[in-house]
């Protein structure tokens, strides 16, 4: 009862939760959604929650860790990215209803939801304790919460005024490539083909629940909410 209650009190979970929840309101603000649009989005959250209960199950009995040489944490992001790209983009019922969202939220919130990243300092406190290794940090963790600041800038930034169309599709496309740097640093040193440090620690607690949610859901959550902000930015 007590590692139930510890799995669900992991601070990873919430953030997932969040992420979940804010960017499902997103897509339910499509003004006339079509009732194919809205069965669209449920099938979508559904999936989605149903991923992050696979993760977190998956993650405590150690198969993302076992699975490394295949470059395990990589799955979150082709199956999230992968599986909104395709059930939004098959059928014009459902593109239009997306287009329409993101017309319909404002770039304060597309940018907002990004200082959540802001947690990305525990990985930090990680390193220190002993469990990360510093290239994790250096190319992972830190210009993720460099970026993070950026998001509460650019967030005081949208309340005072409107902002450049131009400067927010650098901006969204800097947030999304700034994950690239931790995808390849945490095969860096546990058995994969990208392995070159055979020093302690190695990146083992990436693979490990509860932090194997980052790669495998949040992450690729963020990166949606930056593809949500590029269709209304673009469309």
């Amino acid at each position: 009862m007590r590692s139930r209650y510890e799995d669900l009190r992991s601070l990873i979970i919430w953030l997932g939760l969040t992420e979940l929840a804010w960017i499902a309101s997103w897509l339910l603000r499509s003004t006339d959604a079509a009732p194919g649009y809205l069965a669209t989005v449920a099938v979508w959250i559904v999936a989605m929650s149903g991923w992050m209960a696979f993760v977190i199950v998956a993650g405590r009995r150690g198969f993302f860790l076992k699975q490394t040489r295949r470059l395990s944490n990589l799955a979150g992001v082709t199956l999230v990215v992968g599986f909104a790209v395709l059930l939004f983009g098959a059928g014009e019922v459902a593109r239009e209803g997306v287009v329409r969202a993101a017309s319909s939220t404002s770039h304060l919130e597309l940018v907002s939801i990004h200082m959540l990243r802001l947690l990305a300092i525990g990985t930090v406190v990680k390193y220190r304790h002993g469990e990360l290794p510093l290239h994790f940090i250096m190319l992972g963790s830190m210009p993720d919460f460099l970026f993070a600041i950026s998001a509460v800038v650019v967030t005081v930034m949208a309340v005072n005024g409107p902002l450049a169309s131009g400067f927010l599709i650098a901006w969204h496309w800097v947030g999304f490539s700034v994950f690239m740097g931790a995808g390849i640093s945490m095969f860096f040193s546990v058995p994969s083909p990208l392995r070159i440090y055979q020093s302690q620690p190695d990146s083992t607690i990436v693979f490990q629940f509860p932090m194997v949610l980052a790669p495998n859901f949040t992450v690729p959550l963020f990166m949606l909410a930056h593809a949500f902000a590029l269709v209304k930015l673009l469309a």
